[in-house]
């Protein structure tokens, strides 16, 4: 399988509204990449840029070494799964899955090993004379995957397969997903708006906020070393607690709570003496027992989980997860303290700075 480069990507629509903005991207040979963000961040005219259903405004597309910004997408050899599926309602698996060859006037001999080939990895061999209408979603969507195998393409393209699916089924196409991967050792691209999908598929994330890339990197390394606070609050379920305050006299000071650091944090932040910054703390690194006051408003138990929901100063919405099942009543108040190994300093988001993380 190639690599695929994306240098300097802009799209332009008519009447200069800008979806993507200098986006930069060195896709390695076999490399599953996840594109996340929220609706309208440009993660889906990304995709549609390389597969060229949308045309690149300024910026190059390499693949495999060939310079593919402007050819049309017959020519680029790849292939893209949708949402819908896309599936011909009137033919059966098996022509959906051999339509592409057919079209190609392939042999009729290669295109049946092909199709029976995909089939096999899709466990598909039973359902091939069936119609697209007598098949689960689930089924449906692993039909046009195995379109896209049948053509082996240079590169595959995902957008949102899952999206129409429920959440169960959603969990175990990811798992076939993940399989498919392994077995033709594929370069693939896939755009998600869910970061539990980003998380467990991709070899790299790359999250993004209005059209433009915000970090790249391996999934832990988003979980654990965000570079701002969009993708902070982005990445990880529940998303990460966030708290404005200033830097005074070895403590974090906010409107709500004064929260003492420890001696490595105070190196960390010692430019920052007297400066607004953020504190973050995921609710998974919270504590019981410390020096901030939490008003529970209610709990969710979730078996070896619990998610306690409580405000500080009676208005901040905080979530603490602790791992292990406990109730606490409305109304109750308990304190909590921050991991100070797991906690997180960013600026304080403002004009063209994101709140970039403190380090």
């Amino acid at each position: 399988m190639p690599e695929v480069k994306l240098q300097s990507i802009d799209k332009i629509y008519d009447g200069g509204v800008q979806a993507v903005y200098d986006f930069n991207l060195d896709v390695a040979d076999g490399e599953f990449i996840v594109l996340v963000g929220p609706s309208g961040c440009g993660k889906s005219t990304t995709l549609r840029m390389v597969a060229g259903l949308e045309e690149i405004t300024n910026g190059k597309l390499i693949i495999d070494g060939k310079d593919c910004t402007r050819l049309p997408p017959k020519d680029r050899d790849i292939a893209m799964v949708f949402q819908n599926y896309a599936l011909y309602g009137h033919m059966t698996i098996y022509e959906n899955m051999a339509f592409s060859l057919t079209l190609r006037k392939e042999n009729k001999e290669v295109i049946h090993r092909k199709v029976m080939a995909a089939a096999e990895i899709l466990d598909l061999k039973t359902q091939l004379n069936k119609k697209p209408k007598q098949l689960s979603g689930g089924q449906r969507q692993r039909v046009a995957m195995g379109r896209a195998i049948v053509r082996n393409p240079k590169v595959f393209l995902f957008d949102e397969p899952l999206s129409n699916l429920d959440a169960k089924l959603r969990g175990s196409m990811r798992r076939e997903i993940m399989l498919l991967h392994k077995k033709l050792n594929a370069t693939m691209m896939y755009v998600t708006h869910d970061q539990t999908e980003a998380l467990t598929l991709a070899d790299r994330i790359v999250c993004m906020s209005m059209g433009r890339v915000q970090q790249i990197g391996k999934p832990i390394d988003l979980y654990e070393r965000p570079a701002n606070t969009f993708v902070a609050t982005f990445i990880g379920l529940p998303p990460m607690n966030m708290f404005d305050g200033v830097v005074e006299g070895g403590k974090f000071k906010s409107e709500l709570f004064e929260y003492p650091l420890n001696e490595k944090q105070k190196q960390t932040l010692k430019d920052y003496e007297g400066k607004e910054i953020v504190l973050g703390v995921r609710p998974e690194n919270i504590k019981r027992g410390g020096p901030v006051k939490l008003l529970v408003t209610n709990n969710e138990n979730l078996g070896m989980n619990t998610l306690v929901h409580g405000k500080i100063g009676g208005v901040k919405i905080v979530v603490c997860k602790f791992a292990e099942w406990c109730i606490y009543e409305e109304g109750q108040t308990i304190d909590i303290g921050f991991d100070p190994e797991l906690t997180h300093f960013f600026e304080k988001p403002e004009g063209d700075n994101p709140g970039v993380a403190i380090r």
